[in-house]
């Protein structure tokens, strides 16, 4: 039997599909073709299948008897105005707490209304004294 022969798993179609992504990255693959490429080493059952995806590229090939490939880690150059990576504030944020609790409010009134399970008030008794309490 030949190392071609020899079935491949989870981890071997991960190293090629990371190489890939770096032919990818580097320009040598049109999206569609690297789809293509990606879909066959997904299904692919041996080592010669895997290689076959490498035979018109240059290195990166996936390593069988290395550690898993692992993609190079992105450096971002930092930007002195950080606002676009900051989450908005709301100017009114409490707007939406208090459409939350008129239309629960309504829901909880209607099913008392409809059931005389008076009790049901309470939270909304309770969340409404505390609205107003740390307003």
């Amino acid at each position: 039997m030949g190392t071609g022969d020899i079935r491949v798993g989870t981890s071997d179609r991960e190293r090629a599909i990371g190489a890939l992504a770096d032919h990818l990255a580097a320009g040598r693959l049109e999206v569609a073709e690297y789809e293509q490429r990606v879909g066959t080493a997904a299904a692919a059952r041996t080592r010669a299948d895997l290689l076959a995806l490498f035979d018109d590229l240059p290195d990166p090939h996936p390593d069988f008897d290395g550690p898993p490939h692992q993609r190079p880690a992105v450096v971002v150059a930092e930007e002195e105005d950080r606002s676009l990576w900051e989450p908005q504030r709301s100017r009114n944020t409490k707007t939406g707490l208090y459409v939350f609790l008129g239309v629960a409010t309504a829901g909880v009134v209607a099913v008392v209304a409809i059931t005389a399970t008076w009790w049901a008030l309470a939270p909304i008794l309770i969340v409404g004294l505390l609205l107003l309490v740390t307003s």
